[in-house]
């Protein structure tokens, strides 16, 4: 015990001497079996050297500190830590007040994801230089892939150079090249990696991505788009940021086609050979003020078609785009919107006969106490609107909204009364006398509902009984244009009745349980936008619940005059030990024969080690047809993924069906798709 104490006394003084000596700017400690003072500037250690500097931890079985020059050399077993990296090696030197050092036959973690292996790396201020040197994503426990390179640097948020590169996966050289350039950061010009695969319409694809920094607030991206079967062509994307709310965003596509293809058959346009898409969104904020912009535009209704026939957000099947101006100035009392909307209608050959919104202007005064003494609110809402088409009927609706609320409540129980009147103005319309018309309709509702809960040792069970009064004014508005639903608002007086049960546990699971029904004094009612006949509403049950990972709800209206059901929406996910999970959503809507509504979706995933499976079938019981298959098996390994998927589309109204097979191998967080089938729409 004694002859530890005598050395660490003694590293103590030295310690003292060295912090406040000559480099009083830089204190250095170090930690040892054994230390001694070979000369006035040199000083040894040995046995479990611990050197702490700044935010840096120097390991080694021995070390000599040079005081004067302020180097530190490293002898058997070293080791450097800091927050940017975590260095072993054989032995090396390192310069405390530069901090520049070398190290020999290193294996470490950079910037705490490049798994690096070199002969030697030297640290010159924040950029690293190596020779005979290899690096990954992989872990050193699963050094699937890595690259290897004679010599080279890295620099974080900056780039890695390196000379003379092999790619090496599983062992196997696949790639050389003599210079290699890859961006460490988020922003360095430079070629994109390329992205080979296929699609439904060709054999081969071919994509190179070109990225250019244009300025500190704005970049770009040109990137070639080679298709065997199509053509050729090329997509632009620019993006420029003003300010941490205010950017702008544009993209234009160009595509040469080659001659008229496949894709063309059975078409209401003739073919086309150019072919481009036009897209922008932007915001920009000033203060109060906000201005909205999102432009889209294709040149024909099959873009979408043609182009993304492959793509996982299905965005073939879209029938419209839309494009759009909106200014908004809101403060705490008042909201003014002025809204351009033009929409392309992708189904029908022109757009002559669709409806635009040109402008659309909103005012509303946000919901206020009228007075203190009583929770009486008021807010008002006022939507004008020019509609606009080539051919078809045409005007401007002012539809005005004065809503008053008042809330009160009487120990457990609480009252909702609103009154509402809604007076519709429409003008320029060739349909109406003197192109002039009005509509005014009032609304109450009453809500009124009991809370009673009661708590016990897991859980707490709430019961809330609800009764609700509907009133809407019938008027003659068959006369009045026709835009959208809100020009024909139905006459309403219903009597609807709910009772909750709720179940919230400790475990933060939950059970909620809703059951109502509901009688209307006229003739037809409502659920949703349906009409259906009769005075008795439909029963309505609603279960939504989690509980020990199985989640699922459902959402039923049954017709007690038909005795069938009318509406119901279900969902159930069911987990198996952490590995497979099984979900089902079911949609039906009875409705009329051309409106109905019967699908079945059924998904399951599971994993086993590193592989894991998804798929997903759509069925259309209705039509008895499966709409969509949908599979993916992934290899996963952390630091590289490889994935096929499997997808196939039926549209019954081209009776065409799609299928697309492709590989993703994705490395560096870079996916390519690889060719794997050729695949074609078949009729």
């Amino acid at each position: 015990m004694k002859q530890k104490i005598i050395p660490i006394l003694s590293f103590l003084l030295i310690c003292i001497f060295q912090t406040y000596g000559e480099n009083v700017n830089i204190p250095v400690s170090i930690e040892a079996e054994k230390i001694e003072k070979e000369s006035e500037d040199i000083l040894k250690a040995e046995g479990n050297v611990v050197v702490h500097y700044k935010d840096y931890v120097l390991y080694a079985d021995k070390i000599v500190y040079d005081q004067k020059k302020d180097i530190i050399h490293l002898i058997n077993n070293i080791k450097i830590k800091t927050k940017d990296f975590n260095l072993s090696g054989e032995r090396g030197w390192w310069d405390v007040s530069n901090e520049i050092g070398e190290i020999y036959n290193i294996k470490g973690i950079l910037y705490g994801k490049y798994y690096v292996k070199a002969k030697t790396l030297r640290k010159v201020k924040d950029r690293f230089y190596f020779k005979k040197g290899e690096f990954s994503l992989c872990n050193f426990d699963q050094y699937d892939w890595y690259f290897k390179s004679s010599k080279g640097s890295i620099k974080e948020d900056d780039k890695l150079i390196a000379y003379n590169l092999t790619f090496r996966f599983c062992g196997l050289p696949l790639l050389y090249t003599p210079v290699f350039y890859y961006p460490t950061g988020s922003r360095q010009s430079g070629f994109l990696i390329p992205i080979v695969g296929q699609d439904t319409y060709n054999d081969f694809t071919l994509k190179i991505p070109f990225y250019l920094v244009t300025g500190r607030s704005s970049d770009m991206t040109v990137t070639y788009d080679y298709r065997n079967k199509q053509g050729q062509g090329v997509d632009l994307e620019f993006r420029y940021r003003f300010s941490r709310y205010s950017l702008l965003k544009t993209q234009f596509f160009y595509f040469k086609e080659k001659s008229d293809g496949f894709w063309w058959d059975g078409r209401n346009i003739d073919p086309l050979d150019k072919r481009w898409r036009i897209y922008g969104n932007s915001k920009f904020k000033w203060g109060d003020f906000k201005v909205f912009f999102n432009l889209e535009i294709p040149s024909d209704p099959y873009f979408y078609e043609d182009f993304y026939n492959t793509s996982a957000f299905n965005k073939r099947y879209i029938s419209y785009t839309k494009s759009q101006l909106l200014a908004v100035y809101e403060d705490r009392d008042y909201a003014v919107e002025v809204n351009f909307d033009f929409l392309y209608d992708l189904s029908k050959p022109n757009n002559e006969e669709t409806l635009q919104r040109l402008p659309e202007l909103r005012f509303y005064v946000k919901k206020r106490n009228l007075w203190k003494k009583l929770p009486i609110y008021f807010d008002f809402l006022s939507v004008n609107t020019n509609f606009y088409r080539e051919k078809g009927d045409t005007g401007i609706r002012s539809d005005n909204l004065f809503n008053f609320s008042l809330y009160t409540h009487y120990k457990k129980i609480s009252n909702i009364f609103e009154v509402h009147q809604r007076t519709t103005v429409y003008a320029g319309t060739k349909d109406l006398n003197d192109g002039y018309g009005i509509r005014n309709l009032f609304h109450i509702k009453n809500t009124s509902r009991m809370v009673e809960y009661r708590k016990y040792n897991n859980f707490t069970h709430s019961i809330i009984p609800q009764i609700s009064f509907d009133y809407i004014s019938k008027v003659k508005q068959d006369d009045l244009p026709y835009f959208d639903r809100d020009d024909r608002i139905p006459s309403v007086k219903d009597v609807d009745f709910s009772l909750f049960n709720i179940l919230n546990f400790s475990s933060n699971d939950f059970f909620r349980w809703e059951v109502g029904s509901g009688y209307t004094f006229l003739d037809k009612f409502f659920i949703g936008d349906k009409e259906y006949e009769g005075n008795l509403k439909p029963v309505k049950n609603s279960i939504y619940f989690k509980i020990k990972g199985v989640s699922g709800e459902n959402t039923l209206f049954y017709d007690l005059d038909r005795n069938q059901i009318t509406r119901s929406i279900s969902s159930l996910s069911i987990p198996f030990f952490n590995l497979f999970t099984y979900s089902v959503v079911h949609s039906f809507d009875k409705g009329i024969e051309t409106d109905s509504l019967n699908q079945l979706t059924s998904s399951v995933s599971f994993g086993i080690k590193n592989l894991i499976f998804s798929g997903t079938v759509l069925n259309n019981l209705k039509d008895g047809y499966v709409q969509q298959r949908r599979f993916a098996l992934t290899l996963n390994r952390n630091c590289w993924s490889l994935t096929f998927t499997f997808i196939e589309d039926y549209i019954k109204t081209t009776d065409k069906r799609y299928q697309t097979y492709y590989l993703t191998l994705n490395i560096l967080d870079i996916r390519y798709n690889l060719p794997f089938l050729t695949s074609k729409p078949q009729q």
